[in-house]
């Protein structure tokens, strides 16, 4: 696994100088690394009764997995492993809060977004799950993860996922839902 490490790791550089993304706090080791999108989507309704539509303006999260691999690659246990990621994202997510409240347009942003096939369990994070409703981006947003999923899982998640039961969702959570969970008063 260190040599396909290695290689994502090279691969994670180039990608990461290409996408515009930026580290929320790279000294604290922030899981997170986003950049602003305008929506470009479907409606998608959120419990609190809001939209997010196209043209808001979001904050796309994607978590740093080089980073997370390196931290879990001596855990052996599927279970230890998806509680370890469970834990460093819930850990992440005041320094997420942190970072929109402090960007210039703050007030312009809608809440975050971010696409997962590891979505159970997010709901006592604040998240939404919501289904990908293009079927193209959700294939290749699949394409791009498996490889990923396949260095970081147990046998048993390797064979699950030949099954297809691995379905690209997003996740979402609207801004006042980021803010009452997880922005800490200074």
């Amino acid at each position: 696994m260190k040599k396909w490490l290695k290689i994502w790791m090279l691969l994670d550089r180039f990608y990461f100088s290409c996408s515009r993304l930026h580290y929320v706090n790279r000294e604290n080791k922030n899981i997170f690394r986003v950049k602003l999108i305008t929506y470009r989507g479907r409606k998608i309704s959120l419990a609190n009764g809001n939209w997010v539509q196209a043209n808001d303006l979001m904050v796309k999260i994607h978590l740093h997995n080089c980073l997370l691999m390196s931290e879990i690659a001596h855990i052996k246990s599927g279970i230890k492993r998806a509680l370890y990621i469970y834990q460093r994202v819930e850990s992440s997510l005041p320094g997420l809060a942190d970072f929109i409240a402090k960007h210039p347009k703050s007030d312009s942003i809608k809440g975050i977004l971010g696409v997962t096939v590891l979505s159970r369990g997010v709901e006592h994070l604040g998240f939404e799950v919501k289904d990908i409703p293009n079927l193209y981006y959700q294939k290749m947003r699949q394409l791009y993860m498996k490889p990923l999923f396949i260095l970081s899982s147990s046998n048993h998640m390797k064979e699950a996922w030949k099954k297809d039961k691995f379905v690209p969702k997003f996740l979402v959570m609207s801004k006042d839902q980021i803010f009452s969970r997880y922005l800490q008063e200074a």
